[in-house]
Formats: structure tokens, C-alpha cells, sequence
């Protein structure tokens, strides 16, 4: 690798980064659940001063391991506690990322392709897309891609044997385990199994002791301070989690069984498309890369096929083959392969509908709101789009940018291949820059906005707070709930619930069950308990609680936009 192609790299994609992702990272508030879930454990690291144990309200929170909570944390402690700090460590991963794939592209190709394929990624609507939210899968997913890269490396025949490398597969693999969890090492261990039974690839039981070894040492910075320090019942809270993501659709995430090729074939958008020739039509038995790429792929798709809980960013691994493969027969376009007159078509034509899609609801949202009001009879939805919002008036023509770029990489690709990709990404950076700053923010406020107001101007006040009938965690981190001390009357109540009521004496020992019915107690207590604070309870306006709205000891003390607020003060 010439040193001048790494540096234009690094400088290409942090100018991108500075141009099209940065600047937006904090025009709008954190969504629930999951970026405010995150962002709120990451608070309550800093606010208790705990950075072992990942909480939720201040109780324990068993579904994922520190490492990513300790990266908003250190985001935390230069920026503040806010949308930007909690989204920017996966913005900074928005500039690495193209830069590792280019290496790596170097390594397993050339150079050439490395910036092919560093490119196409950030093509990708929902990868690009990832790098500007507070989710966890960016850096799981790359620590899993890199494991499996140095994997590959050590046990391939093309390359000679390094034990670094072994050892840096190890190392990955250990961080993805206390990123995410245990899924991590289950998929890396079946796309090398594939790799060795049905590619033949060798490999001898010592690397496997080395790599496991390594993987372990990493995986007890954390999972071995928990079990000195608390035994091993977070280990069986784990491992009950990931059964039932297999077994049940959690949270109401049910979808039907091709949910993860469309959200692919969509979310991937446009190097999906390339991809599908390579994958499903191709009569050629890949080897090297190449065939690990498909392996990967393959078991990415079937595995979060089968497991019963659905959501878009469990099959975002694929992501890195899926783009990998894609590249594979963009590059051939450099050789004088010209796209068929059909896929062409076919590519403008999805391109054109997916556009379309985008723009008909901004469009009924700028400028025929009463369109959507009158066709929807959901009274909280209706409240919603029934809010005067003050919109430019262009901003249903944002969209059209994909398409301009879509048009121009097809009309340039076979003569400027690269220069045909560079634009397209900057009319896709151009895209997600101008909705997150026009039209992302008016979303966010529908949605959310006016609420997390509401919590803002109670959050230097001493509270108790609780939403009810619906889950959130949008009141923990705005309204800055803080942790209950000795002294505190709800922290005394909930030791007393778990005795009395459930025989236990700590909240990790009760059963998902359990945790509804005992958070109905503490509700409960709330409404109408000896209370030492005002206490709040946020409900939705379509789903009265006969509980609160027949309760003389609460006044309604915000009510709009499908939301309703009681307040009981202390008597």
C-alpha cells in the first residue's frame, strides 16, 4: 500500500465525516427505545459512579455488557450529557470503519478495490444511517467482521501462518463478547466451522486453545470482575435472554420470516442490487474471501431467520459481506463489463419508487397534513398530525437527491467508476444531512419533542416519575431521574415490595413476570403511598387508566399530543 493512498483515505472519509456527519449528531433528540435506553444506562454510569454494572432506573439491566456504555461515557465526560455525546462515538466509527475496509480491501485485493469497497459501504442507507444513531451494532458488528478477517487470515492457504493474527481474532472476538454478548462468538464459530468442514480449511487444536484463550482473557476485564464481585446469576440472566430472542418474539418484535432479506434488499440500497447476482445467481464456486463473504452471509440471513425476535439491526452484520460482494461486481464495470440495459432499468425503477416513497408522506406532512389526519382514526395519531408545524415548504424534494445520484452513478460507472461512486455518496451524504437538519427535528417533535420539554423543565426538581401502559425511557434520561438513597421513601417501598411480596431481596432476582407485576406496586405506592416527593406518571391520551383518572390525589398537569401527564404533590 502506497502511504499516499492511506492518507487521501483517512483525509477523504474525515472530511465526509465533517461535512455530512458531525454536524448533525445533536439537531435532534434521542429516539426510544433503544438510543435513549443506551444513553440513559450510560447516565447512570456517571451519575452513580458504577461503570461495572449497567442499570436501568437504576436497577440492574442484564441484557448487555459494558464496553460500548464505557465509549458514551468517555463521549459523556468531553461533550456532555446529550444527544451529540451519546451518538458520537458511532459517528467517529462513521470515519474508521471505510478506513479499516479499505485495508483490508488492500489485503485480501488491492488497493484499488480497498477504495471501491470503503466507498460502497457508506452507499448503504441503513450503514450510513447507524453511524449517526446511539445503538451498540456498529462496533459489534465490526469487532465480529474483524475477528473473522484475522481468522481468515491465519487459517487460509494463500496467506502464511502469523500467530498475531490468531491472536487479534481472539482479541476481537473477546471485545464483540463484552459488547453484545455471547452471539458474537456463536457466529464467528459457525462461519469458521462452515470454512473448515466445507471449505476444508485446516486448523490445529493449539490455535484453537490460543484463539479461545485470548478470547477469554479479553471477555474476564469485565465478565470476571462479575462473577468475583456477584456471583454467577448475570451469566444465567444471559444466556435466559438470548434463549428467549430464539424462542419468543420479545417486545412484540414478530415478523414474517423474509423480514431480514427485505430490510436488507431495502436498508442496503443501492449495493444491494449488485450484490444479488453474485449470491443467488452465480454458478461459480467462490473461493478465498470471497467464499467467506458468501459463508458469512449466509449464516448472518439464516440464523436471525430463525430466531423469533425481528428487529432491522439484528442482520446488520450482513452488511459488510452484502457490500463486499457488491463491490466484487461493481469493480468488474472497470473491465468493460457494461450493465444490461434490463438491470438498469430495474435499478431506476426501485430507485424511483423508493424516492417516491419518501416523498409522499413528507409531501402529505409539509403541505396536505389534513390528508393524513382524515385518513388515520387513531385519536393519539390524529392529535399529532393535527400539530402546526413550520416547514420550509421544499422539504418533500430532499428525497429526489437519492434519485439524481442513483441516475448519474449509472450514466457514469462504466467510464469513472470511482468518480461515479464519489458523487453518489456525496448526494447521499447531501441526503441524510438535509433531512436530519429539516426534517428529522419536526419529526422528532411530533413524536416526542414537546414531551421531552415537559421532562427538561422538571429536571433540576426532586421527583419520583413513571410512565404507564406503555414503555419508555425517554422520562429517565430528560427529566435526569437521580438514584435513590437510604433516606428516600421509594427506595425503602421497593425493598419492601421485593420481601413481602416476591421473597426476594434484590430486584435482579425476580422473574420478567415478576418485574410487571412489581413495578405495578411501586405504581401503585406512587398513586397513593406515603410519598416524600411530587410524583408524576405519563400515560398515553388513547389509553385512559381508570387507576390515575379516577384518583382525586392527582391533577392533570400536561395534556397534549396523544400525551397525558398527572402530578400528585406531597400532602
Amino acid at each position: 500500500m502506497k502511504k499516499h493512498q492511506l492518507i487521501g483515505t483517512v483525509l477523504g472519509f474525515l472530511l465526509y465525516g465533517l461535512l455530512f456527519i458531525f454536524p448533525t449528531l445533536g439537531d435532534f433528540n434521542l429516539f426510544d427505545w433503544d438510543e435513549i435506553n443506551f444513553a440513559e444506562s450510560t447516565r447512570e454510569m456517571l451519575v452513580s459512579g458504577d461503570f461495572f454494572h449497567v442499570q436501568i432506573n437504576f436497577e440492574p439491566f442484564h441484557e448487555k455488557p459494558p464496553f460500548f456504555f464505557w465509549l458514551q461515557a468517555l463521549s459523556m465526560k468531553v461533550f456532555g450529557i446529550n444527544a451529540f455525546a451519546a451518538r458520537f462515538p458511532n459517528a467517529l466509527l462513521g470515519v474508521l470503519t471505510p478506513i479499516i475496509l479499505f485495508m483490508m480491501g488492500h489485503k485480501v485485493k488491492n488497493s484499488s478495490f480497498g477504495i471501491l469497497w470503503s466507498l460502497v459501504y457508506m452507499l448503504g442507507i441503513l450503514p450510513s444511517l447507524y453511524f449517526r444513531t446511539g445503538i451498540i451494532d456498529p462496533y459489534f458488528n465490526l469487532f465480529i467482521f474483524t475477528s473473522i478477517f484475522f481468522g481468515y487470515l491465519y487459517i487460509s492457504p494463500e496467506e502464511v501462518k502469523n500467530k498475531i493474527h490468531l491472536v487479534l481474532s481472539g482479541l476481537f472476538a473477546g471485545l464483540a463478547l463484552i459488547t453484545k454478548g455471547p452471539v458474537a462468538v456463536l457466529i464467528i464459530s459457525i462461519v469458521f466451522i462452515f470454512l473448515i468442514l466445507i471449505r476444508r480449511l485446516k486448523i490445529d487444536i493449539i490455535s484453537i486453545l490460543i484463539y479461545f484463550i485470548t478470547i477469554l482473557g479479553c471477555s474476564l476485564v469485565w465478565y470476571g470482575y462479575e462473577i468475583w464481585q456477584s456471583g454467577p446469576w448475570f451469566l444465567v440472566e444471559f444466556i435466559k435472554y438470548q434463549i428467549e430472542l430464539f424462542s419468543i418474539p420479545v417486545a412484540g418484535h414478530q415478523q414474517p420470516f423474509y423480514y431480514h432479506f427485505l430490510v436488507l434488499l431495502f436498508g442496503c440500497f443501492p449495493f444491494s442490487f449488485f450484490a444479488l447476482r453474485i449470491i443467488f445467481f452465480s454458478s461459480e464456486r467462490p473461493s478465498g474471501f470471497q467464499g467467506v463473504m458468501r459463508t458469512l452471509f449466509w449464516v448472518v440471513l439464516i440464523l436471525f431467520t430463525v430466531v423469533s425476535t425481528k428487529i432491522v439491526h439484528y442482520s446488520s452484520l450482513a452488511y459488510f459481506p452484502l457490500s463486499y460482494l457488491a463491490s466484487v461486481e461493481i469493480q468488474k464495470l472497470q473491465f468493460g463489463k457494461k450493465l444490461s440495459i434490463l438491470f438498469k432499468t430495474i435499478f431506476i425503477a426501485f430507485t424511483f419508487i423508493m424516492t417516491l416513497g419518501l416523498i409522499v408522506p413528507i409531501f402529505a406532512l409539509v403541505a396536505q397534513p389534513k390528508i393524513m389526519y382524515e385518513s388515520i382514526h387513531d385519536s393519539y395519531i390524529q392529535e399529532i398530525m393535527n400539530t402546526p408545524l413550520d416547514w420550509i415548504g421544499f422539504e418533500y424534494l430532499i428525497p429526489l437527491l437519492i434519485l439524481v445520484g442513483s441516475i448519474l452513478f449509472i450514466i457514469l460507472s462504466s467510464k469513472r467508476l470511482i468518480q461515479s461512486v464519489l458523487i453518489y455518496l456525496a448526494f447521499s451524504g447531501m441526503f441524510f444531512l438535509f433531512s436530519a437538519r429539516l426534517i428529522l427535528p419536526k419529526i422528532d417533535f411530533l413524536l416526542q419533542g414537546h414531551l421531552i420539554q415537559f421532562y427538561e423543565s422538571i429536571s433540576l426538581d426532586k421527583k419520583y416519575i413513571s410512565t404507564v401502559g406503555f414503555k419508555s425511557y425517554a422520562h429517565y434520561f430528560y427529566a435526569k431521574t437521580d438514584q435513590l438513597t437510604k433516606t428516600d421513601q421509594l427506595k425503602t417501598k421497593k425493598l419492601e415490595i421485593l420481601n413481602t411480596q416476591f421473597d426476594v431481596g434484590s430486584f435482579h432476582d425476580l422473574t420478567k413476570s415478576q418485574k410487571n407485576k412489581y413495578s405495578s406496586h411501586v405504581v401503585n405506592w406512587m398513586a397513593d403511598g406515603n410519598i416524600d416527593r411530587p410524583c408524576y406518571f405519563v400515560t398515553k391520551s388513547n389509553r385512559p387508566i381508570r387507576q390515575l383518572e379516577q384518583n382525586k390525589n392527582l391533577q392533570i398537569v400536561y395534556n397534549k399530543l396523544g400525551y397525558k401527564i398527572f402530578k400528585r404533590n406531597i400532602e
